[in-house]
């Protein structure tokens, strides 16, 4: 194989490399940036921003959706009462819980 041959060879394999190492290199380099990550499972609805223009939505657009959310709001509520959360003051959620008939009773099975 004559020097022409071998230059991009070469090259491409250059390239290749620097790709590989960016690839695993760049998380560690700059950590503070954490924009497109998903936020924690145990974060306060009060943390986020848009939670009432949400409730709003769901109540004049109900969805399954929404019937996830406000059913996580509640168990929230419910497993920190005692604090003072504005979220759980808002009767919306109730009930929206309640027209949408997401709490069934219990039924005694006699087991």
């Amino acid at each position: 194989m004559d020097a022409r041959r071998r230059i991009p060879v070469y090259l491409m394999i250059g390239v290749a490399f620097a790709f590989t190492l960016y690839f695993f290199v760049s998380p560690f380099v700059s950590p503070s940036d954490q924009g497109g990550q998903v936020p924690a499972i145990n974060q306060s609805p009060d943390s986020v921003s848009t939670l009432g223009g949400d409730i709003d939505t769901c109540v004049t657009t109900p969805t399954s959706d929404c019937d996830q959310e406000m059913l996580q709001i509640k168990n929230y509520c419910t497993s920190n009462r005692g604090q003072n959360i504005p979220i759980c003051s808002d009767v919306r959620v109730q009930e929206y819980i309640d027209s949408r008939g997401l709490e069934r009773p219990v039924i005694n099975t006699g087991s």
